[in-house]
Formats: C-alpha cells, sequence, structure tokens
C-alpha cells in the first residue's frame, strides 16, 4: 500500500505562502526544512531523480546516490 510519492505529488502539499519549512504544520507537523526524494525520474540524467526542498517548495534533480529524506504516500484503502 505505502509507496513514494511523485514530484507532482510532493509539491502539491507545499505552501509557497509559508518559508522553512514550506508546508502547513497542522497538517505535516514536524516536518523538516530539507529535501525529499520523489518516485520521478529526471528525463535528462538516467542517475538523476527529482526531489522537492521543504524549506523552500521547489523541486530540483539530483544525483540518486546522494541521501535525502522519503516521505510515503499510501496508495489506497
Amino acid at each position: 500500500d505505502w509507496r513514494m510519492p511523485s514530484k507532482k505529488e510532493l509539491i502539491s502539499v507545499t505552501d509557497l505562502g509559508r518559508f522553512n519549512p514550506a508546508i502547513d504544520p497542522t497538517y505535516f507537523p514536524n516536518t523538516p526544512a530539507s529535501n525529499f526524494w520523489s518516485a520521478s525520474a529526471y528525463a535528462y540524467f538516467s542517475s538523476d531523480a527529482w526531489n522537492v526542498h521543504f524549506a523552500y517548495g521547489n523541486a530540483f534533480n539530483v544525483n540518486e546516490g546522494s541521501s535525502f529524506q522519503v516521505r510515503l504516500v499510501r496508495a489506497g484503502q
């Protein structure tokens, strides 16, 4: 049931009206202002994937060998 979210799903929970972290703490308490992996591959470099930085709410590609946080989502009931 649990899986890594896509880049689009992770960006959808960011709140660009907030800063450091750019996420609503009521719904997502204790979320660190750091990078979170997505399940979305980066098309231009096969060794990269997309991640979302929750300090600012932006997404960028980085090498898959990097060490970042993971936030899982539930696929269904």
